[in-house]
């Protein structure tokens, strides 16, 4: 017999000044004209007996690792709660701050401390407010909303997931997971915005007022709402991003959840139960940070002149595009500290609430290898969790490496990395 499940839900602003440097897209030109909606982080602690275990999902691109460690640092130090016990993942929206290092422009310190703050504030805040909870689990397939941006094919993942918590029959908290790019807004767009998670919870609020809904972002690496990643590294403009797209995608999923929830069935037994472990993945074989800055300099070099020459668009957009390519290895390697490496252990975390498993991985893996994590355990339901827990880059299948693009050029990994992967995650679900 389970111990009883205490829940506990808050959320703070996050408040990027005016003009702050964006994150996303190395096409855009100038920060933040102003604030369509607000950012938010959001908060869930949950404690059954002597186990805890916390969830944050703020309305950023990434959680960079050095935030993540310092939350759980200064949470673990305050409280009760174990450092391994904090999840800390984002929306992946790309309409929020600059929180790291992209393209030569850096973070701002103030904006990463407000945020920190918040978000830590957020934590303490849920959790002296646990209460007594129940809890629905389930997922709705949702379908024409996702697709692979790579071959432009409907999703093979449809599924949105939830975690309903109920106090007094009451929904005071859900968790959701899909897997989709938030980036149904794209580089020409300057206002602060959550995207399409934003719609979805305001959706689910409308239904449920008194309900705090965390979006935790799926293996959505390869997965938008139907465009080129290329095209849009390079600025093109769809007429079909805009924020009315945003708010049908965000409409269409939250109601699903909130269907979802009126008809599942109440868990009867509530485990609490968290696992960590570090999963060996193979590097590429790199070059050197130097050779990367030589190499950068000299494609832009090539840029330059292809312009002068008035060469045709298509060429001056491959050259473009190629420099993009390194920017981002570059950046990649530097944030990881990996040059001289063959190898990079990645943290991932599972925790099993109830009859879910929520798997965190940080970094944007291909929906194929979210769908074979999902599926190594058909008693559970097993949530994928992308961008959570840190920032190391896309994480594609050995299939993608045979065809290159974007993903997979600006990935550390090598083509043996999902493998190695989803067999680690596999091996952490099965301990439950």
């Amino acid at each position: 017999m389970s111990e009883e499940l205490l829940a506990g839900f808050a959320v703070k602003a996050i408040k990027p000044p005016l003009g702050v440097t964006m994150a996303g897209f190395a096409a855009r030109k100038g920060g933040s004209t102003g604030t369509h909606d607000e950012l938010r982080t959001h908060a869930m602690v949950l404690k059954s007996g002597t186990e805890w275990a916390v969830v944050v999902s703020m309305d950023l691109v990434e959680a960079p690792d050095d935030l993540v460690e310092r939350v759980r640092n200064r949470v673990s130090a305050a409280t009760d709660i174990p450092e391994g016990a904090i999840l800390i993942g984002s929306t992946h929206t790309h309409s929020g701050p600059l929180v790291s290092g992209r393209f030569g422009a850096t973070e701002e310190s103030a904006v990463i401390n407000q945020i920190e703050e918040a978000t830590i504030d957020a934590i303490l805040s849920a959790l002296k407010g646990l209460e007594p909870a129940k809890i629905k689990i389930g997922s709705m397939e949702v379908h024409d909303i996702a697709r692979n941006r790579r071959s432009l094919e409907p999703s093979p993942d449809p599924w949105v997931n939830f975690i309903g918590f109920y106090s007094r029959e009451v929904l005071v908290g859900c968790l959701v997971n899909f897997p989709l790019h938030a980036t149904v807004l794209g580089a020409e767009n300057r206002l602060l915005t959550a995207d399409y998670p934003g719609y979805l919870r305001s959706t689910i609020q409308k239904a449920h007022p008194d309900c705090c809904t965390l979006f935790l972002n799926g293996a959505a690496g390869n997965i938008n709402i139907g465009y080129s990643a290329d095209a849009s590294a390079l600025g093109e403009v769809f007429d079909f991003r805009t924020f009315e797209k945003a708010a049908e995608v965000g409409e269409k999923l939250g109601a699903a959840v909130v269907e979802g929830l009126a008809m599942a069935k109440w868990t009867k037994d509530i485990a609490l139960e968290v696992q960590n472990a570090r999963v060996p993945l193979p590097l590429k074989k790199l070059p050197s940070v130097q050779e990367l800055n030589s190499r950068i300099e000299q494609q832009s070099e090539a840029v330059k002149r292809l312009r002068v020459q008035g060469a045709a668009e298509g060429a001056v957009a491959k050259a473009e595009i190629s420099k993009i390519y390194l920017e981002c290895l570059r950046d990649s390697m530097i944030r990881r500290g990996i040059e001289g490496h063959t190898e990079l252990a990645m943290p991932i975390q599972a925790i099993r609430i109830g009859s879910a498993v929520l798997v965190a991985i940080p970094g944007e893996l291909f929906v194929e290898l979210g769908l074979g994590i999902r599926q190594s355990r058909q008693d559970l339901h097993v949530f994928v969790a992308g961008y959570a827990n840190g920032s190391w880059g896309y994480l594609p299948t050995a299939d993608a490496f045979e065809l290159g693009g974007y993903e997979v050029e600006t990935s550390v990994f090598d083509e043996n990395m999902g493998n190695a992967l989803v067999d680690g995650a596999s091996k952490l679900v099965a301990l439950f």
